[in-house]
């Protein structure tokens, strides 16, 4: 099998349950590595936050970040996907009219928020490394190129967010539910599968020669876009009908159990 990207979602995924990275992985990226395979983390959380995970191999490392709205490769940006102002606008508009529902918008360098609630900010901290509070989100998202807008409502976005958003923005927005507590809304058409597309013009290689791993329903277009495509026996079960094959549980270190056997590497 001539596999030379392996692209992993993190939370419910490549970490355990306990938001920890799995033992052995550095040095299985690094033999991935010689043998000419890149491992992309591709994930709805902040580039900034994705790089600091992952210490001494960040800069070996290939990102899909914000579901796809920005690529990079270390440190390098491959791409960034800019939403249309009027909707970015129109987004945090409606969002200040929901109940106990909070945004907060990804640019280049970082992110953007208002609201100063307790649970929305403990919550939001580990997903965005570099981000700050504004007077004013409205007036911010139209100074600079905004790549993803989250929504938060906590153990509700399914229910209190999810169908506003559909309903305002199904036609000119790509409204992904990320979570129990996330919607995240990125530019039409635009997801984590796109993004391997990107990598896969980049590096000179087919979506046939690439893996992916996921579980929730925001990872349904990177396991289609793949030659090899994995959920995790923990992920949602509309996601495994979509994989060609199961594999363990975030929680048994599944992804690497799966590299080691399918690749033949320690």
């Amino acid at each position: 099998m001539s596999i030379k990207l392996i692209a992993a979602d993190m939370d419910g995924t490549l970490l355990s349950s306990r938001k920890q990275l799995p033992k052995g992985f550095f040095p299985l990226v690094r033999t991935l590595k010689k043998i000419g395979v890149r491992f992309a983390p591709a994930s709805g959380r902040q580039y900034y936050n994705l790089y600091e995970q992952f210490g001494e191999i960040a800069d070996e490392l290939m990102y899909i970040s914000e579901n796809g709205g920005m690529v990079c490769d270390g440190r390098k940006i491959v791409s960034f996907e800019a939403m249309p102002q009027q909707l970015v606008c129109a987004a945090v508009e409606l969002a200040r009219g929901l109940p106990n529902v909070h945004a907060i918008a990804s640019m280049r360098d970082g992110a953007a928020y208002e609201d100063d609630d307790p649970v929305f900010v403990e919550n939001m901290a580990m997903y965005y490394a570099r981000r700050k509070k504004v007077p004013d989100l409205l007036e911010a998202v139209q100074q600079e190129p905004v790549c993803k807008v989250a929504l938060f409502c906590k153990n509700a976005a399914e229910t209190n967010v999810l169908p506003y958003y559909r309903q305002m923005f199904d036609d000119k927005l790509q409204v992904a539910l990320s979570g129990a507590d996330w919607v995240d809304l990125m530019r039409l058409g635009l997801s984590k599968g796109v993004a391997v597309g990107v990598m896969c013009d980049n590096l000179h290689i087919t979506s046939a020669q690439c893996m992916a791993f996921g579980d929730y329903l925001n990872d349904v277009e990177l396991l289609r876009s793949v030659g090899e495509s994995y959920a995790m026996a923990n992920a949602h079960e509309r996601l495994k009908k979509v994989a060609k094959h199961v594999c363990p549980s975030n929680d048994e270190d599944g992804v690497c159990r799966t590299i080691r056997s399918v690749l033949a590497v320690e």
